[in-house]
């Protein structure tokens, strides 16, 4: 069985040839192999890259949850708190989950007199210490009314 021309018929990788059959090397070829590995390694980087981002992801929101609870504990601090809400901007340092935060409370007046606004701020400590601009984490913003047991006779004057 003869291809036209009286060259050999190649049948898959078997090559009939003068009425026998010649079996030929079975398996890949070094530039198949090859190939496959540079596709191989080329969507590796890509999967690495990818694992790379999601874990700083994942740092950044930790970050920023711890942040948000950091938040939330100032604005309960000032909610609950007997007494009312001096106005201006105060500063501290909290450690919660071995790390120093920034919270910032700045308590502001509103057009109500029987009412302030609360805003709390929290940044990562570390980036105060290298002398860097914070980014903030987390903000919350609130108000807190005067309680009855608070207001005198008199109107409350805006301090």
């Amino acid at each position: 069985m003869t291809a036209s021309g009286g060259a050999p018929a190649v049948v898959g990788r078997q090559r009939y040839s003068g009425g026998s059959l010649i079996k030929t090397g079975t398996g890949f070829t070094l530039l198949e192999v090859l190939i496959a590995l540079a596709i191989l390694a080329i969507s590796s980087l890509a999967i690495i890259g990818q694992v790379g981002q999601s874990l700083s992801r994942v740092q950044q929101l930790q970050l920023q949850t711890t942040a948000i609870i950091v938040a939330e504990n100032q604005m309960a601090v000032v909610q609950i708190s007997p007494n009312w809400p001096s106005l201006g901007l105060k500063t501290n340092r909290v450690t919660l989950a071995d790390a120093q935060w920034l919270v910032q409370t700045d308590v502001s007046t509103t057009s109500d007199p029987w009412l302030r606004k609360v805003e709390v701020t929290v940044n990562y400590g570390d980036a105060l210490d290298r002398r860097e601009t914070p980014a903030i984490l987390a903000r919350l913003v609130s108000y807190r009314g005067l309680h009855l047991s608070l207001i005198h006779i008199s109107e409350p004057t805006r301090r």
